[in-house]
């Protein structure tokens, strides 16, 4: 679609959901297919998304919660700006591991609301044409936060904090997201995943032969 509207596709889900991999592997089925994408992430790698991080990874007990979510806004307004939203107007698939869901649902569980979350992000964030909200036990994601990365826990992963995270993402229910079973391998769940991208990258098949 080379200067037409392109299609922005989220995979959110609690930590430990698969996330990152499950994008990965989407992303790269779409690229042998001969479709133009982009693979992007959040937080990303600005001054702002990294500072998020650190606090994430080395003392975000200490953080505001306030002063953090304004990290996360001017973190995601630079991503909008310099790659989602050029990408969306040239007519390529972006797909993004977390978006503004995992602020409502992350910050909403530190006390936020909810609500104002969503009007602040949606004054200036694309509206997706896709969310894959990826289900599993908040259980099930930190033990692989510990089998498969081989790490701890942070404050983030925390199961009571997770436990608010996943209650949060269970109220969402825009009409364009869709629960993915995270259970089974990892192929199963990217087939399900693909089984509500094809409908949506169809038209983009055909035009590339």
């Amino acid at each position: 679609m080379p200067g037409g509207k392109g299609i922005l596709i989220i995979i959110e889900g609690i930590d430990g959901a698969g996330k990152s991999t499950q994008a990965r592997m989407l992303y790269d089925d779409l690229q042998r297919r001969g479709i133009d994408t982009v693979l992007s992430r959040e937080p990303t790698d600005s001054k702002y998304g990294r500072k998020i991080r650190e606090l994430a990874e080395k003392g975000r007990e200490t953080a505001v919660p306030e002063e953090e979510y304004r990290l996360f806004m001017k973190d995601r307004r630079i991503h909008v700006d310099t790659l989602i939203q050029p990408a969306i107007e040239n007519g390529k698939v972006v797909i993004l591991d977390r978006y503004y869901f995992s602020t409502i649902a992350y910050q909403g569980a530190l006390g936020l609301d909810p609500v104002k979350i969503r009007s602040d992000n949606e004054a200036f964030c694309p509206k997706p044409d896709l969310v894959l909200l990826i289900d599993i036990p908040v259980t099930a994601g930190i033990d692989r936060i510990r089998k498969y990365r081989r790490e701890t826990p942070n404050l983030f992963e925390k199961e009571s904090y997770l436990d608010k995270v996943a209650r949060c993402l269970a109220a969402l229910d825009d009409e364009f997201i869709v629960r993915i079973d995270g259970s089974g391998s990892l192929g199963d769940v990217h087939d399900r995943i693909r089984a509500y991208v094809e409908p949506l990258i169809r038209p983009l098949v055909k035009q590339g032969g």
